[in-house]
């Protein structure tokens, strides 16, 4: 711009120097009506830059004037959050199209306009995703909150840097403790304690991230399984004893819940408690609380005496049902009864073919000494 400038005085001053220099300053004639003003090129030129001046002198003073009035400050404030609302709104839809960095200069020029705290926060988010973290927390700095600034700032620091996760372990719990709503708070959170295998931690956070649905269902419920899992493995390894008091002191809501259930099946079979195993499962799947595919798939199915007894009056009831099949073929598996696990997945397998029932049949077919229908099988669950 400036540049642009010295370009137009300097033409300007060509105008007005040329003429004289040349010794032909010309002349301008202007008639209106009966009246006539002839006068020089140079004068002219003098004239119109002067009243131009003057114009635009008289427009600002007028502006100023209309400005302190009501009407004129709620026209111009309202032009003015309508170009900031609509430069924020054109940042928000180039973030969600992939496009940070021109998202970023799009909330700088709404913030130009209006300085709104969301709008920082919006652009310090769109400067970390274009990998300009000094200008994120630039931006950062804008916002007046210090609380808000601390949060924002904690989660940019660690998407930028998950290493940092170790140090801010404290800061998280205070964090996630004040700001229970946050959901972007909550998600890095997470993933910093699961990469720190704090597992307690996680298990605090769970009802926050189930209630503000921060995670996908599979998601919300493989954590949970994979975080009760660990801290009761842990609590086994040092006191195989506590397991139980441990159960005991969850909710009644915790211990029907399918995922802290299996991890609590899982758990006992770890310890080569297979006769708690299999109660809890076959009581668990005559309540509902468990589906019987999430104990096959888990290979969790023991050869205990209510778990078995349940199985074969299901059975029974529905002699075609695939999975009941299948988890018969596991215990005859643990029973070594080959030929007898061969025959009942081989039915499953047909009603219902799964890369598990596949590999379990192969097994078996290997175990009694069938190697040729072992490969065939192998290579059919390689394929699904």
């Amino acid at each position: 711009m400036k540049y642009a400038w010295i370009l137009l005085a300097v033409l300007i001053a060509g105008l007005l120097v040329g003429p004289y220099w040349s010794g032909s300053t010309g002349y301008v004639l202007i008639a209106i009506g009966n009246w006539t003003i002839e006068t020089s090129i140079v004068a002219a030129l003098v004239m119109l830059v002067v009243l131009g001046i003057v114009l635009r002198a008289v427009l600002r003073t007028l502006l100023l004037v209309v400005r302190k009035t009501k009407w004129g400050l709620r026209w111009f404030g309202e032009r003015k959050h309508n170009k900031a609302q609509q430069a924020f709104e054109q940042g928000a839809q180039l973030l969600v199209n992939g496009d940070p960095s021109a998202a970023s200069q799009a909330f700088g020029s709404s913030w130009g306009l209006v300085k709104q705290p969301l709008t920082a926060t919006f652009a310090a988010y769109a400067a970390q995703q274009a990998g300009e973290i000094s200008l994120a927390r630039d931006w950062l700095q804008k916002i007046n909150n210090p609380a808000n600034f601390q949060v924002a700032d904690t989660i940019l620091s660690l998407r930028a840097n998950p290493e940092l996760a170790r140090q801010k372990v404290e800061l998280l719990q205070r964090l996630t403790t004040t700001h229970p709503d946050n959901v972007p708070l909550l998600k890095v959170a997470l993933q910093a304690y699961q990469q720190l295998h704090r597992w307690n931690d996680i298990i605090t956070l769970l009802p926050q991230a189930q209630r503000l649905q921060c995670l996908t269902t599979t998601a919300q419920f493989q954590l949970t399984e994979q975080a009760y899992t660990e801290v009761m493995r842990e609590l086994g390894r040092s006191r195989a004893d506590q397991l139980e008091p441990y159960w005991n002191k969850l909710s009644r809501e915790q211990r029907r819940s399918a995922p802290i259930r299996l991890a609590y099946i899982t758990t006992l079979r770890g310890f080569g408690l297979e006769e708690a195993a299999g109660k809890l499962a076959a009581r668990a799947l005559k309540r509902g609380d468990l589906k019987l595919v999430d104990i096959v798939e888990r290979k969790l199915v023991v050869n205990q005496g209510e778990l078995k007894e349940f199985l074969q009056d299901s059975l029974k009831r529905s002699p075609d049902d695939g999975m009941l099949l299948h988890a018969l073929g596991q215990i005859a598996l643990q029973d070594k009864e080959y030929d007898l696990a061969s025959r009942a997945l081989r039915k499953a397998a047909d009603v219902a073919p799964s890369r598990q029932v596949l590999l379990d049949l192969a097994y078996a077919y290997e175990k009694a000494g069938d190697h040729k229908r072992a490969l065939a099988c192998y290579r059919q669950a390689l394929q699904n």
